[in-house]
């Protein structure tokens, strides 16, 4: 089976090759579709033997036994190999009729094919070399694909912020992995825990390292300004940025969590800043115009909760909430053409009914237990085993907060008993069909997760992260007068501001202006 992985892996980047040489041949964009579906099947038949026999491994060594190379796949690469080709092969056949006789659509195959192979790479590479290889390699894939129109200045401007990100998390990713090989070898990552750095400061500095790869490929602060600067970008190229490469903050830190969990300072890092930009990029979100802007911001803060849960050491819920946010952004992006139409039949709606003070209180205390009660029952419906409840708890948190934002909207026009048992039996029935998903991907996944040690704080972080979230629900809905009112204008006023890229400065050369 391991010669099916192998191929998984060769045909993009062999069809990447054909369309380089081609270019933008009619015949090009359907050879990249091709190779990600068979990808796509060859991860299916993989995910069916890992399932039956157990992981597939197969590695290159020296006569002295020196390990060179390693490739395999658990439970875990195969569920992410299947979100790999699976969003390559449908953004691919949306680019079909997008790209249609586009000059650069040849581009577009030959940059997708090596994105795609790099990703599968960065999801069974069983080396730390191995992995820092498919790291650069699909982040160069990635700055190739937003040059796709480099004559327009936007896209060369988030060509070069993207650059200077990757820049330095490669080099920081590339160091501790310098770090280790010096120390131990080129270590298999099955093999791979806290012990073998010995020294506390070595292993702080190396599992901090690492943290600062995984945030700036996921656009986290300090590294966040290059994700709002690739709008710039055809909107398939959109859709694996933020349906992929975003989400391989979180494959590093899953991966690597052996290493990163033995430190607590490093830990620390990524929660405070996963959490710092989960505020941020929601709050930017709301005051954004644009849809591909909003969903930009969106992404940002998606990926803060999930760094979250890294840094909360929940390996699971992290790749539960990045699977599902991959081909949830996926199909937002490639259907943001008809956000126009959608936005017209919501302003046709007839206005929403004015509340008194004591009536909009009862709504929103309302949109925050009604949520929490119908997860509460599920909960007991479907009960989670008990080494699922640390994931399970930072991702039902995730979930009240976004069921609380709905209902908040949707009781706000209906504020009657009527809607409340109305939404009451569809959350409850979500609720458990939630629970039971949620249960059997993380029972699935619970033994190709590494064993990570769980900080003591876990459980204060997620009561953190909920209050968090209750607050913005519950700032979003605030009535434009008094305090609240105040507190709402000031905040938007902040995040106007900081989700503006700067302008950009034409060259003479570009404007015609003489020099």
């Amino acid at each position: 089976m391991s010669t099916v992985l192998i191929a998984a892996l060769s045909v993009p980047l062999l069809a990447s090759l054909v369309a380089l040489l081609a270019g933008s041949r009619p015949w090009v964009g359907r050879l990249g579709v091709a190779a990600a579906a068979a990808g796509f099947l060859a991860a299916g038949a993989t995910t069916v033997d890992v399932l039956l026999h157990g992981p597939v491994r197969a590695t290159l060594q020296t006569g002295q036994g020196t390990l060179i190379a390693e490739l395999g796949a658990d439970r875990l690469s195969a569920l992410l190999l299947l979100l790999v080709y699976g969003v390559s092969t449908v953004v691919q056949l949306f680019a079909l009729r997008y790209l249609a006789c586009d000059r650069r659509s040849g581009w577009f195959t030959a940059a997708t094919g090596l994105l795609t192979s790099a990703s599968a790479g960065l999801m069974t590479a069983g080396t730390l070399i191995g992995l820092a290889v498919s790291w650069t390699m699909a982040g160069a894939a990635l700055c190739l694909l937003l040059a796709t129109y480099w004559e327009l200045p936007a896209a060369r401007d988030g060509v070069r912020r993207t650059v200077t990100a990757f820049l330095i998390g490669d080099l920081a990713l590339w160091s501790a992995v310098a770090s280790i090989t010096l120390l131990r070898g080129n270590r298999s990552l099955s093999t791979l825990n806290a012990d073998l750095i010995g020294n506390s400061s070595t292993l702080a500095v190396i599992a901090a390292l690492i943290v600062v790869a995984a945030l700036s490929r996921s656009a986290q602060l300090p590294f966040h300004r290059w994700l709002p600067a690739t709008l710039a970008a055809p909107t398939p190229v959109s859709a694996l940025l933020h349906a992929g490469v975003v989400n391989a903050g979180g494959v590093l830190l899953v991966r690597l969590s052996p290493i990163v969990s033995g430190s607590p300072v490093a830990m620390g890092m990524a929660f405070t800043a996963g959490l710092v930009s989960m505020v941020y990029g929601a709050v930017v979100m709301l005051t954004k115009s644009d849809i591909k802007g909003s969903l930009a911001y969106s992404t940002m803060a998606q990926m803060g909760f999930m760094i979250v849960t890294c840094g909360l050491g929940l390996s699971a819920a992290a790749v539960f909430h990045l699977v599902g946010h991959g081909f949830y952004k996926a199909t937002l992006f490639l259907s943001s053409g008809s956000a126009i139409a959608k936005r017209r039949q919501k302003a046709a709606r007839p206005p929403a009914p004015a509340l008194t003070p004591a009536r909009r209180a009862a709504v929103q205390l309302t949109a925050l237990l009604l949520p929490a009660a119908a997860l509460y029952v599920a909960a007991t419906v479907v009960p989670l085993h008990a080494s699922e409840h640390g994931s399970a708890q930072a991702l039902l948190i995730f979930t009240w907060a976004t069921a609380a934002a709905a209902l908040l909207g949707w009781l706000g026009r209906s504020p009657d008993a009527r809607a409340v048992v109305g939404a009451g039996a569809v959350l409850f029935a979500a609720a458990i069909g939630y629970l039971a998903v949620l249960g059997a991907v993380t029972g699935f996944l619970a033994p190709a997760i590494p064993t990570v040690t769980v900080p003591s704080s876990s459980a204060l972080g997620i009561a953190l992260v909920a209050i968090v979230l209750g607050v913005l629900a519950l700032l979003r809905q605030a009535p434009g007068d008094g305090s609240l009112g105040r507190i709402q204008r000031f905040i938007y006023t902040k995040a106007l501001v900081a989700g503006t890229v700067p302008a950009i400065r034409l060259t003479p050369q570009l404007t015609g202006a003489p020099r």
